[in-house]
């Protein structure tokens, strides 16, 4: 029996750009895999974490779409500005978000407000998050990191977009599927 079928599905929240940096950030990503062949971060398009991957039943999913809803009427909208390139250790490379404050906010709020009716476990749960968007990472070889690294010097990336929503995203055992964007308040 393949008890891998028997888990429940796997969710995150983020933020996505708007489609033209989506675009973009695209763009960049299929340049690293025909210039070096790391393309793990093509099977999700460009967006920002704030709930990192957690389990649920699906029989729950209705409860945290109605809960999401709650949650986001009471969020505004806010700016993001992303400007240039970083990296952790030498095995992620990433777009930087300037600004990480709003961020950190949002995530504290939506993991306190989930925990209310969710039982995320504790390797679900991170105190702390750090706001980018992913370009390259697991198949990312460290002995490649390098020359890939200094693919990077030199060059410009600079954007700035409102942020106006969050995004349930569901796992669907290949890639991961958008369940339902939901918006925030617009700032007066």
């Amino acid at each position: 029996m393949d008890t891998k079928n028997l888990r429940p599905p796997l969710y995150f929240i983020a933020i996505s750009p708007p489609a033209n940096i989506v675009k973009s950030v695209e763009s960049i990503k299929k340049e690293l895999k025909n210039e070096f062949g790391v393309k793990h971060a093509l099977k999700l398009d460009a967006h920002i974490t704030v709930q990192i991957p957690f389990r649920m039943p699906e029989s729950k999913e209705g409860i945290l779409i109605n809960k999401l809803q709650q949650f986001t009427e009471e969020q505004h909208t806010f700016t993001t500005r992303l400007d240039g390139f970083a990296k952790f250790a030498k095995n992620v490379i990433f777009i930087k978000v300037l600004d990480h404050e709003p961020y950190i906010k949002l995530h504290k709020e939506l993991q306190e407000f989930m925990l209310k009716f969710n039982d995320l476990k504790s390797h679900e749960i991170s105190s702390k998050i750090y706001p980018h968007l992913t370009l390259a990472t697991r198949d990312l070889k460290r002995g490649h990191f390098p020359e890939i690294w200094d693919h990077f010097i030199g060059k410009n990336f600079s954007e700035t977009f409102i942020v106006e929503n969050l995004q349930l995203l569901k796992h669907n055992g290949q890639t991961w599927d958008i369940i339902k964007r939901f918006k925030f308040q617009a700032n007066k």
